[in-house]
């Protein structure tokens, strides 16, 4: 019986699959389709990664096949000024730094 049982046990993969590494940004595909609705949620940001998946701290673990590489999301920043008396709002975006 225990010979039987290292049988249907897979060997792990000595190699990985797919190229992305902790730190990287990855859109995660949605199970369910439908008409009008975005297929892709994200982006989000890999914490572990194995041969054949990916783990973020939103989706848990997640087949390689099932995400792709995305860029980091921008961040906005706001400063209000008060110029001539008149308050003004400026809106700034930029990457994140790694």
């Amino acid at each position: 019986m225990e010979e039987e049982a290292q049988l249907a046990q897979t060997l792990p993969l000595d190699f990985a699959v797919h190229n992305i590494q902790p730190g990287d940004w990855v859109l995660v595909r949605e199970w369910k389709e439908a008409p009008l609705v975005a297929k892709w949620r994200g982006p989000f940001q890999v914490l572990l990664t194995t041969e054949t998946a990916v783990k973020t701290a939103e989706h848990g673990w997640t087949h390689h096949t099932r995400v792709k590489v995305s860029e980091a999301p921008e961040i906005w920043t706001s400063q209000l000024e008060e110029k001539d008396g008149k308050p003004r709002l400026t809106l700034c975006r930029s990457g994140l730094e790694q």
